[in-house]
């Protein structure tokens, strides 16, 4: 009976051995990735950023991919106005190896719409806050409810705004 016995155990122990591993390896993996701090993802996700050159001093932007909602936040000042927005409002595209956030400024039906585009540089990030430099462009869209093509020249205008700022990683 002995001998049955040990010859049971053996045979379960090389069905069970791969069973084992592999739950030994999930929970070694789950809690050393707990214990990465959420911070080493080389991402920032937090930009502050100030307009360069007298035409553009005024212009300050701050970007946040995430805040206490989880949702995105967003907001541009100039001399003359000052938006926010958060969620939706925000749209990103994700490039080669950079990104863009466009927000709609202004949206008037039958005259025009006034978006402003944030191109945000591939950034190797070690948790230390990193200065760069980027551009925004503001795109004035005429529009009718003809469609574009009776517009009568240019259907879109650009403006290039040169910037200087931060990118760092924020906890939220």
């Amino acid at each position: 009976m002995r001998n049955q016995i040990f010859k049971m155990l053996k045979k379960t122990q090389c069905f069970l051995l791969p069973i084992f591993c592999v739950i030994l390896l999930t929970t070694a993996y789950a809690s050393a990735t707990s214990l990465v701090p959420s911070n080493q993802t080389n991402e920032p996700n937090q930009f502050i950023l100030q307009g360069i050159g007298p035409k553009y001093e005024d212009v300050q932007i701050s970007y946040s991919t995430t805040s206490i909602t989880g949702k995105p936040i967003f907001s541009y000042k100039d001399s003359k106005d000052s938006y926010s927005f958060t969620g939706d409002e925000i749209r990103t595209e994700q490039m080669a190896k950079s990104k863009t956030v466009t927000v709609t400024l202004e949206s008037i039906p039958d005259l025009h719409v006034t978006t402003l585009t944030l191109l945000i540089p591939a950034i190797n990030f070690d948790s230390s806050t990193k200065e760069f430099k980027t551009v925004a462009i503001r795109t004035t869209s005429k529009t009718t409810v003809a469609g574009e093509s009776v517009v009568k020249g240019a259907v879109k205008s650009y403006e290039v705004i040169c910037l200087k700022g931060t990118a760092s990683y924020v906890v939220s």
